[in-house]
């Protein structure tokens, strides 16, 4: 995940990490359970292990 401006700014100002989340999610991050759904989707892995994973 790269650092923009704002997610630093957060830092910074010791903002929780559910804004920090909320702010990458906005800028365009996927969460490790999204990304593992496309896997799933793409034939790369199983739903087991997408679970086991996030779970």
């Amino acid at each position: 995940m790269s650092v923009g401006e704002q997610i630093e700014r957060h830092t910074v100002d010791r903002a929780s990490a559910a804004v920090i989340g909320a702010t990458a999610r906005e800028e365009g991050m996927s969460t490790l359970r999204q990304d593992g759904w496309l896997k799933v989707l793409e034939g790369v892995t199983s739903i087991e292990e997408v679970l086991r994973v996030v779970a």
